[in-house]
């Protein structure tokens, strides 16, 4: 699978859970619907951790190409 393709899928589960949380909540409460709460999380925690995953590949697949090495830092006391 493409990577915009799982962070499309993501972001819309997280919306969706969200959505199902707000009106299962005013439904039912907070303790019935915690878990749609920690799942609509979890789908924008990974959506967040996979898009800045795949920008970091991105930087150094350029720096790569190009043949500039990332500076080094400076340990003196």
């Amino acid at each position: 699978m493409s990577q915009k393709l799982i962070r499309t899928i993501l972001l819309a589960a997280g919306i969706g859970f969200f959505i199902l949380w707000i009106m299962e909540y005013r439904r039912a409460g907070m303790f019935a619907s915690y878990w749609l709460l920690l799942l609509s999380i979890v789908a924008f925690l990974s959506f967040q951790y996979n898009r800045l995953k795949h920008s970091g590949e991105q930087k150094s697949e350029t720096n790569t190409k190009s043949g500039k090495t990332p500076p080094r830092k400076n340990n003196l006391p």
